[in-house]
């Protein structure tokens, strides 16, 4: 900040310090706007919070999360802005990676308002939960509409929904992936029985699962595509990495289980982006087929 900018900050701070959160907020939104930085972030969501700004105060906070860990303080700010917003899932997922002495009582206060919206908001609930339920029956960008919205619902709520979309064939595989990372960031703890592309059920558990950017096999696929294409041709690199990333995407959470060598996986990827037919014979070629179909009709609808 320029001597300008604090004198503002200061001021701001004075204003807080007299309760007058308005007042202050007003000046703080213009500084984050001149020099966003996190305190001024911090004390900016925590004037809205007080004057009771919810919604204004959530959209600052969803912009830099990370800056409301440091304390108990401002983590509990943010839970509790999070649970202002109707945002259950978002708060269960705010409080994974915080330190664990927190976790227990930031999960009692989301319980707690969870048991109060079933009170309050029971038939916003319940409308929410089954249009969440019958996500299937639409196309894929109202499912992804309707799973957006659905981080609104209690965790009981968005468990009902998901176990019955994990086994639903008419839920894209896009979503049931999207479902399975969201309890996934949430630890949830608890068998869940996904029908997959292959129409087979899978049992999994999302709590014992990786994000998949930190899975091995993922790492090694892309180091091997790297090493083949990287310097080498750079169009194909770039064109068979968004390949890649679609394929991931849509095998999560059964990448290790599905893809167990990634030099043949990469050299079939390779051989159908360059048009060759040699990788025919490959042994991913059944499965690697039936993603391209998935990810060729998802750019026919777009």
């Amino acid at each position: 900040m320029d001597k300008g900018q604090n004198e503002k900050y200061q001021k701001a701070l004075h204003l807080m310090a007299d309760e007058k959160w308005l007042d202050s907020a007003v000046i703080l939104e213009d500084l984050i706007n001149e020099s966003p930085n996190d305190d001024v972030s911090r004390h900016l969501v925590r004037a809205l919070y007080e004057a009771k700004q919810y919604q204004r105060a959530f959209v600052y906070f969803v912009e830099q999360p990370l800056a409301f860990t440091e304390t108990y303080r401002e983590a509990c700010l943010g839970v509790h802005l999070m649970l202002h917003n109707q945002s259950y899932m978002a708060a269960r997922q705010f409080i994974v990676e915080l330190p664990t002495a927190w976790q227990d009582t930031l999960r009692r206060d989301i319980c707690e308002a969870e048991m109060a919206a079933n009170q309050k908001y029971q038939v916003t609930i319940r409308t929410l939960l089954r249009s969440f339920y019958h996500l299937g029956d639409c196309s894929l960008s109202e499912q992804q509409e309707r799973l957006s919205e659905a981080q609104q619902l209690p965790l009981n709520d968005y468990l009902t929904g998901a176990q019955f979309l994990l086994r639903d064939p008419f839920t894209h595989e896009l979503i049931k992936a999207s479902i399975i990372d969201t309890l996934r960031q949430a630890a949830v703890n608890k068998e869940l029985t996904l029908r997959w592309i292959d129409n087979q059920d899978y049992q999994i558990n999302p709590s014992q699962l990786q994000e998949i950017d930190d899975l091995t096999i993922v790492k090694e696929l892309r180091q091997e595509l790297n090493r083949r294409l990287g310097s080498k041709n750079p169009t194909q690199f770039q064109l068979a990495s968004q390949e890649l990333q679609l394929q991931l995407m849509l095998l999560y959470p059964l990448i290790d289980e599905k893809v167990t060598s990634p030099g043949e996986w990469i050299d079939y990827l390779i051989d159908k982006i360059s048009g060759k037919r040699e990788g025919q014979q490959n042994p991913v070629g059944p499965l690697q087929d039936a993603l391209t179909k998935i990810i060729d009709d998802l750019s026919e609808k777009h």
